[in-house]
């Protein structure tokens, strides 16, 4: 368990300071790693961490924080990586806290020297809550907390300047090792030998050890000699001390490395360079295109120029998504940003940044109602570190309020469908704090705003929301900002109890979406309205308005509005007496057609078949599912209640029936059971069905698909699961591509509910059981 990275190269020594780490962490549950950057420190702490994963039964997770920009987001970033479910309202420090306080695990937190103070504070609070915790941090200073044991990390073994020891002696300084290993990757060949043995000693003793400095180095000797790599470092090594020979330091060196690498880029790769510096993280060539390359198609294809800057080192490339993914490491970025800075266009860059990535969120939010739902929800997450970095920029850079307000907007369904609730708000909280302009901007931020704090079960702050967009509509005649408003409006009636103004609200929030021809306002409007419908008592109309939806969803091809949809029909055919084969089966179309494992939907349909199987007086699964649901809305910091008094209402009555028929002791012996069921770190696997429907054909998974599948439904992501199983990502990815086809699922939210109905009753006949 865990989100450990697979390393795809060797690990080379170390072994003193792996086990003096290990000594540390088993004395003291801090230790912070320290050292000039390109050290190894990063490295170093995940090849420790992987080591210790057996003594951390709630896994091993990767904090990577060299793309936060402000010391607000950490704790935000923090419940990200260690996959907090975040939907409840309460700051993210105390969802750490609660989603920590019972876990035994270890926290790598890499890189965090430009927000020391907030981590020393955030780390100090959360291991005085959480005593199973360990933190292993890496740093270029220590965070000076009490109880911080702090190893210095040093650069690798060099010989020494003179006297070079024989090549068998010499092979086995660790940064002689690295060099050798890193040359014979990119030319096959290259070996120590007697010839080549004093030049070697040379450069790696002129790169003092510094692993970074090595690898970078190493690429060079596809092309040129150890002695012409030699040669050319002494030349800058000694321009960059020959103002004052005492500030030699291993910082200035790695420097000097890095300005040579981009002295021998060419000038559109330079140019190139710098201005992927711009990219806090991960980006992909349609961005570089759309970003960097406005001025350049005079040096050729751009494509041409990453894969030089790939070929060079400077720029690292992964394969693991069907488009690749690019990087530059964090001390070649910074050198880039300084290189962006001194021509005068930095500015100009990050305001591009900013309008490309805005306008994919736009572009995503406005093709929702379509097949694409899943994949868009899967995009906005790669690409979360640029799009917070474009919003950060925007609520600092004079005038950029309106983007601010434009972005927290589009980005609606990652917040509520992706399961950010939390996120949202603050940042949602943050672009309206910004401006007080009555505009539409700020009208559309304030109606999602609204949507998530309803579904926090804030209602309170919900209404005020919506009273303002309702003022801004009026002042600007906005018929598109007041249908959501209206609809809102009867959101929080209906969360807050009052099913007929609901229904009053939004009937007419529907109208006026049907007549502005938005089909995803429509949609999102009509499997509420069908519930609010259900809840008076008018069946008819509620059945007769999911059939409505079931059209609209199918012409658009989406499937959330369809997963709701079929939820809402269930419920209605369950309240109106029916607590047979077909509601269960409704909602067990609703778990397949959630996009993304949409874990509100997931968790409504659990307390869904749960009332359904105390209606059949089938109180021990009753007991089950409540369990499950409710080991999923503890996950996600909140309770049933938030959905309005209905709800809350149905849900009591099932636990005291099934509690009333199976006594108490027995009750909770099975509700413990269901919360087991539970995905570790967040919400639950689907439940299987509770009435038998047709036997499905048989499925002869390998061994490996069904390692694969496992693994999917504990949440993992190809990446986790090629760390897990020490796979490469590209085999996983012919993993996943076959296990979808066999089992005829499109999306990793079915191969939960498919492993929860067939987990254990595939196995090849030459399997023990």
């Amino acid at each position: 368990m865990g989100n450990l990275p697979s390393q795809t190269s060797s690990f080379i020594g170390r072994h003193r300071e792996l086990g003096e780490v290990r000594r540390a962490m088993e004395a003291g549950r801090l230790l912070t790693l320290t050292g000039p950057g390109g050290v190894g420190k990063t490295r170093l702490a995940i090849q420790a961490a992987a080591r210790a994963r057996r003594a951390f039964p709630h896994g091993v997770w990767l904090v990577d924080l060299a793309a936060l920009q402000e010391p607000a987001q950490l704790a935000d970033t923090v419940a990200t990586a260690l996959g907090v479910k975040d939907q409840s309202a309460r700051p993210a420090v105390e969802q750490i806290i609660d989603h920590l306080r019972d876990r035994r695990l270890l926290m790598v937190l890499d890189n965090c020297e430009h927000v020391t103070v907030a981590c020393a504070a955030l780390v100090d609070r959360v291991l005085r809550h959480a005593p199973g915790l360990r933190v292993l941090a890496t740093s270029r200073q220590p965070l000076g907390i009490t109880g911080e044991r702090v190893l210095t990390i040093e650069p690798l073994a060099v010989p020494g300047a003179v006297d070079v020891p024989p090549t068998a002696v010499l092979a086995k300084y660790e940064g002689v090792a690295l060099l050798v290993d890193r040359a014979s990757a990119v030319r096959p060949g290259f070996v120590l030998d007697e010839e080549n043995r004093e030049t070697v000693a040379r450069l790696c003793t002129r790169l003092d050890g510094l692993p970074l400095a090595i690898e970078l180095a190493a690429t060079r000797l596809r092309s040129l000699s150890a002695a012409q790599v030699a040669d050319r470092l002494d030349d800058r090594f000694a321009l960059l001390t020959r103002g004052n020979p005492a500030a030699v330091s291993r910082q200035q060196t790695l420097r000097a490395l890095i300005g040579w690498s981009y002295d021998l880029c060419s000038e559109a790769e330079r140019l190139l360079w710098a201005r992927l510096s711009v990219f806090p993280a991960e980006f992909d060539l349609d961005a570089v295109e759309g970003i960097c390359a406005d001025d350049m198609p005079a040096h050729g294809p751009v494509v041409d120029l990453v894969d030089g800057l790939v070929a060079k080192s400077v720029v690292t490339a992964r394969h693991e998504f069907p488009r690749a993914r690019y990087r530059l490491l964090e001390t070649i970025r910074q050198y880039g940003r300084e290189r962006l800075a001194a021509a005068g266009t930095e500015a100009e860059l990050r305001r591009r940044h900013r309008d490309y990535y805005l306008a994919a969120a736009e572009r995503l939010c406005e093709s929702w109602c379509g097949p694409g739902q899943a994949a868009n929800l899967t995009e906005l997450r790669v690409e979360m570190d640029n799009l917070t970095a474009a919003l950060d920029w925007s609520l600092t850079e004079p005038g950029g309020d309106v983007a601010a307000l434009r972005l927290v907007s589009a980005l609606r369904y990652h917040w509520t469908v992706g399961g950010f609730l939390s996120t949202g708000r603050r940042r949602l909280d943050q672009a309206l704090a910004q401006s007080r302009r009555q505009t539409p901007d700020r009208g559309h931020a304030l109606w999602v705003a609204a949507w998530i704090a309803v579904l926090q079960g804030d209602p309170g702050s919900a209404h005020a929301r919506l009273v303002e967009g309702a003022r801004i509509a009026e002042v600007n005649d906005d018929d598109h900002l007041r249908a959501y408003v209206e609809m809102f409006r009867g959101t929080t009636a209906l969360f807050e109890g009052d099913a007929g103004a609901g229904v009053a609200r939004l009937c007419q929030g529907i109208e006026l979406m049907k007549k502005l021809d938005d089909s995803a306002g429509v949609l999102l409007g009509l499997f509420q309205y069908s519930v609010a419908l259900s809840l008076t008592g008018d069946h008819t109309r509620a059945r007769s308005v999911c059939d409505e939806a079931m059209r609209i969803s199918d012409r658009r091809q989406e499937s959330w509005a369809r997963s709701e949809t079929l939820w809402a029909r269930a419920m209605d055919l369950w309240i109106d007496g029916e607590a047979g084969g077909a509601t269960a089966d409704l909602v067990r179309q609703s778990l397949r057609a959630t996009p993304n494992a949409n874990y509100i939907s997931t968790v409504l349909d659990i307390e869904l078949l749960a009332w359904t199987a105390a209606s059949r007086h089938e109180f021990e699964e009753a007991a089950r599912l409540l369990g499950q649901a409710e080991g999923i809305w503890k996950s996600f910091g909140t309770t049933i209640e938030a959905f309005g008094p209905h709800f809350a209402r149905y849900s009591a009555e099932c636990r005291t029936s099934a509690a009333g028929s199976l006594g108490r002791a027995r009750f909770e012996a099975l509700f413990e059971e269901g919360r087991d069921r539970r995905l570790p770190g967040g919400p639950g696997n689907a439940p299987p069905s509770p009435v038998q429907g047709e036997p499905s054909r048989a499925v002869d998974l390998s061994r490996r698909e069904r390692d694969v599948a496992r693994l999917i439904a504990k949440g993992m992501t190809n990446k986790e699961i090629a760390a897990k199983l020490m796979l490469s990502p590209r085999t996983v990815d012919g993993h996943v591509e076959r296990l979808f086809a066999k089992t005829g699922v499109s999306n990793r939210a079915q191969v939960v509910v498919w492993m929860a109905e067939h987990g254990t009753a595939h196995r090849r006949d030459d399997e023990n059981p």
